[in-house]
């Protein structure tokens, strides 16, 4: 009887031990969320492509339903402190977060993305993601060289109805020294004019 009784209690305590831990599980999963996780190493800042180039771009991404494309390139304007890596919207349909600086802003997990966050959108203007600080070791860091993991927030608008906005993430990691970024995953709320929070997929 004890022994029946002892193994009644393991067996208690056991599904109680695990109904706790699923309660304390969030998931990030939302249909209203598009993602893609691409883990995407891009390549390094140098060499410099030809001679007569100001750009290259790294990395590239159309937006099924918005109709419009952002990408990400490694620039080599003048003068040499510029150099650098950026990001922009083709064709003014979609900006970044910016600081006071024109440097993208970075975010963790967990944050609501929407028209009340602080900072900048970046309008026609390319926003900084890094400079080169090999050749130039003073220049500003900028919010990712060096920071491991973050998230970059963007919205794309509609060419067609330039009111409705597409708020989205990218999740991006920068080396130190800023000349290699990888692309980790984007995701962005396929509502119009709606939030979501980083980490949402």
């Amino acid at each position: 009887m004890k022994k029946i009784f002892g193994t009644s209690i393991v067996l208690l305590f056991t599904l109680l031990l695990f109904s706790c831990k699923q309660e304390e599980v969030v998931s990030l999963d939302n249909p209203n969320v598009a993602s893609v996780n691409m883990d995407t190493t891009l390549k390094s800042y140098y060499p410099k492509p030809t001679p007569s180039s100001t750009f290259e771009s790294l990395f590239g991404y159309n937006f099924p339903n918005v109709n419009c494309q952002f990408s990400i390139n490694m620039s080599w304007y003048d003068p040499e402190s510029s150099h650098g890596i950026y990001a922009h919207f083709n064709n003014s349909v979609g900006d970044f977060l910016i600081d006071d600086a024109g440097f993208i802003k970075t975010f963790n997990s967990g944050v609501k993305i929407d028209s009340t966050l602080a900072g900048n959108w970046s309008g026609n203007v390319d926003g900084r993601i890094s400079y080169d600080y090999i050749l130039n070791p003073s220049a500003n860091k900028g919010n990712l060289a060096g920071q491991g993991d973050k998230y970059i927030i963007f919205r794309a608008f509609s060419e067609m109805i330039p009111t409705l906005k597409y708020y989205g993430y990218v999740r991006i990691r920068v080396s130190e020294n800023g000349r290699d970024v990888k692309v980790i995953s984007l995701a962005y709320q396929q509502n119009p004019n709606t939030s979501f929070i980083t980490g949402e997929y």
